[in-house]
């Protein structure tokens, strides 16, 4: 009999220890957006936590600065300059719509168009 009881209490702190963290898993989204070559080769990538209030802009070569523009007329919205193939981009700076971002390498400028939408979680989308 207290075989079964201790097989039920360590059963059951088992179940309960999982539930926990999968319910923290799920708080969390992690989305990855990925532009290419036209050869195929990555060229960025954007990465997008639900729980951040940034983007990570991520790129194959190092590049020097980035923009982000109005779609309609290409107006500069946002820019940093960069050292390095990572930077952070504050979601919280840009309002809910759609942009074109540039990211000026050495050799390239990668064009891509991104989505943001600001919602409770300050969550933003590429597209």
């Amino acid at each position: 009999m207290k075989k079964i009881a201790l097989i039920i209490a360590i059963a059951l702190t088992g179940f309960t220890t999982y539930a926990q963290n999968s319910a923290d898993a799920a708080k969390e989204t992690i989305t990855k957006y990925v532009t290419t070559f036209p050869n195929g080769d990555e060229a960025i990538t954007i990465t997008d936590k639900s729980s951040s209030s940034s983007l990570e802009l991520s790129s194959a070569d190092n590049f020097y600065k980035y923009e982000i523009l109005e779609t309609a007329n290409h107006e500069l919205v946002h820019g940093q300059n960069n050292k390095g193939k990572i930077c952070a981009i504050d979601k919280t700076k840009l309002e809910e719509g759609t942009y074109t971002l540039k990211v000026y390498t050495e050799d390239f400028v990668i064009t891509s168009d991104i989505t943001i939408s600001n919602d409770d979680s300050t969550k933003g989308t590429i597209q």
